[in-house]
């Protein structure tokens, strides 16, 4: 399998936050993107991407998702703004902009004020249609600029009936330099987890059984620093793997394999893929290409700013051929990988923080 290159923005200043939604309803993925460089949230109808600007009043927008909040049948946007690890006369902010069929800005919402706002995702941990709203902060307000020792926090955010209002908030835990965020039923008990990368390392978040508001039992897989992470069965034996670049912002793609099959206790073994990497940002791991085996799709946004795709030579999972998707196009900020254009071949769609652009990867025979 091979990807053909589409440019969907390709002047975009730090292309960072990344959502994909249908946002006019009409059945085709649509792709929502906030830049970090300039006031601008905006999201491409596909399957042309024509782009429509719906905010020119928000900068350092590293975060969004798509979901109707109002009930109108339109998705709204729900933005974390203000971002700026060195600019702090603007404290980041949690808001949502309502949909509207007419061009312009659409309405901001304010949620709430997060220092150093850095990830979030609609999340339905019970997989019944009732999603919450998970938001992390990279760090706390205590120490200089310099200083990242205060631990961030990971919210719960259960979406209120009138959006309008206050949103009920619910800490499930804290990580010092909380950096990466994903989902995915870890254990494979028919709940999401959340996993964290962090300078405390690599963190799992199990959810309780009923009320998420219920304390969140936190498990370290590594105690290694992390900045992104992904689980996924890799080597096909019914029991999630993990995946971590590391350090933060590192040069290392590692996995992480459960000795014994007792996630919650361990011990995990780590494997190294690559260290090769220059300011690693962003890794999921699926079977992109139909074949039956798991790859993982990896990038970085530093010097020589690159996507790629690693296959496992061999069954041992312990070495890895590296291809280029994009060689120099891209500069990693965040992706997602879904089938973009309906012809039952996945894709990947991502932004590029340091390229300044949003690509989108058509998987072709």
């Amino acid at each position: 399998m091979s990807f053909q290159i589409h440019d969907i923005d390709a002047d975009i200043k730090s292309a960072y936050g990344l959502a994909v939604g249908d946002m006019n309803v009409n059945g085709k993925p649509d792709v929502i993107v906030g830049s970090m460089g300039e006031k601008m949230i905006a999201w491409y109808e596909g399957p042309t991407f024509k782009k429509h600007v719906v905010s020119t009043d928000h900068i350092g927008t590293i975060c969004v998702a798509a979901h109707d909040l109002t009930g109108s049948g339109l998705p709204d946007i729900i933005a974390g703004s203000g971002f700026s690890r060195r600019d702090r006369s603007i404290i980041e902010y949690l808001h949502w902009l309502e949909a509207s069929e007419e061009d312009g800005n659409w309405k901001s919402h304010l949620i709430d004020e997060i220092p150093y706002c850095h990830r979030l995702g609609m999340v339905d941990v019970h997989q019944n249609g009732d999603p919450v709203l998970v938001v992390a902060s990279i760090r706390g307000v205590d120490g200089t600029i310099e200083e990242w020792h205060d631990p961030g926090d990971i919210w719960l955010y259960e979406i209120p009936e009138d959006p309008y209002g206050k949103w009920p908030r619910h800490r499930i835990g804290q990580a010092c330099l909380n950096h990466g965020f994903s989902a995915g039923d870890v254990d494979d008990d028919g709940r999401l987890d959340l996993l964290i990368g962090a300078r405390d390392g690599l963190i799992w978040f199990e959810p309780p059984a009923e009320d998420l508001t219920d304390p969140w039992h936190r498990h370290v897989i590594s105690e290694l620093e992390s900045s992104e992470t992904w689980a996924a069965d890799l080597d096909g034996d019914g029991i999630n793997e993990i995946l971590s670049i590391e350090p933060w912002h590192g040069n290392e793609l590692a996995w992480y394999k459960c000795l014994g099959g007792d996630l919650r206790n361990g011990p995990w073994e780590r494997h190294l893929i690559d260290d090769t990497l220059n300011r690693g940002h962003s890794v999921q791991c699926l079977d992109i290409d139909g074949d039956g085996k798991m790859e993982i799709i990896s990038g970085y946004n530093g010097e020589g700013h690159m996507l790629n795709i690693y296959r496992a030579k061999d069954d041992t999972f312990e070495t890895w051929d590296r291809e280029p998707i994009d060689a120099g196009g891209i500069g990693m900020g965040q992706m997602e990988i879904l089938d973009l254009n309906d012809d039952g071949r996945q894709d990947i769609v991502a932004t590029g923080m340091s390229s300044h652009n949003v690509r989108w990867y058509e998987g072709v025979q």
